[in-house]
């Protein structure tokens, strides 16, 4: 019987040796015990500023570009997530990912998987980090969530390049610890539950527990091994953790 996305594998080894696909193209995925400084140094462009690069036009226009492939590539990248969500063996990669007591990590929330959500991991709030086309199809629409009794933060974040806002991450985290405190649980996700998910993940372990960004992420990849991380990612949650290390120094 084919496994159904969603339906995690108690006892399945977590590492996976597989080859990357077509969404891992232009990243580096971050190990656990990889070197930050080392990693940073070899990505393309690090130490440098786009704005030197390409100017303020150039931004433009490589934004536009970015998005236009992301969309293009998007159903591609989506149908090789679904054959990891449903193959048998070593490529196997489980849907989502519980990460605490409050937050699962994980890929679409497809219409299939409501129930499951809602009764078995009692999920009553859902950030999706995708833009708007991205769930049109096989995701519950806002209403949809809301009959099934749960809220959804949309924070919109382009596919394989883009990087969530610090103004989002803040929301995202919020919104998080809002239903941590009525003991109810968020289900966050992206397309694959790989980069703009676990970026957004990471700020709220940052938050809850004080962490440094090194130490979220190697948190997250200890339960989710394949999560990529990108440089530009990893700078928006540095700087996240400097304003939460600033306010709690603030308020002591």
């Amino acid at each position: 019987m084919v496994p159904v996305p969603g339906s995690p594998r108690p006892g399945r080894d977590r590492g996976d040796p597989a080859s990357q696909g077509p969404e891992e193209l232009g990243c580096r995925q971050l190990s656990p015990s990889a070197s930050f400084s080392r990693w940073l140094a070899a990505s393309p462009g690090a130490g440098s500023s786009p704005l030197s690069l390409v100017g303020w036009g150039g931004m433009a226009a490589s934004a536009w570009l970015e998005a236009g492939l992301a969309r293009v590539l998007f159903y591609p990248t989506l149908l090789y997530t679904l054959f990891r969500g449903t193959v048998r063996g070593r490529a196997h990669r489980d849907w989502y990912h519980r990460i605490d007591p409050t937050v699962l990590l994980g890929a679409l929330p497809l219409r299939s998987m409501t129930r499951r959500l809602v009764v078995d991991e009692n999920v009553r709030g859902v950030i999706t980090m995708n833009e708007e086309y991205e769930t049109r199809f096989l995701c519950n629409t806002s209403k949809e969530w809301k009959k099934a009794g749960v809220e959804q933060l949309r924070l919109s974040t382009v596919d394989m390049t883009g990087v969530p806002t610090l103004a989002n991450l803040h929301r995202g985290v919020e919104f998080a610890l809002k239903y941590q405190s009525l003991g109810q649980c968020v289900y966050v996700h992206c397309k694959a539950g790989r980069s703009r998910s676990a970026t957004m993940v990471a700020a709220y372990l940052i938050q809850v527990h004080s962490w440094s960004p090194e130490e979220a992420i190697e948190a997250i990849a200890k339960i989710r091994s394949h999560i990529t991380i990108r440089p530009n990612q990893l700078e928006v949650l540095k700087q996240f953790h400097k304003e939460i290390a600033a306010r709690a120094g603030q308020n002591n």
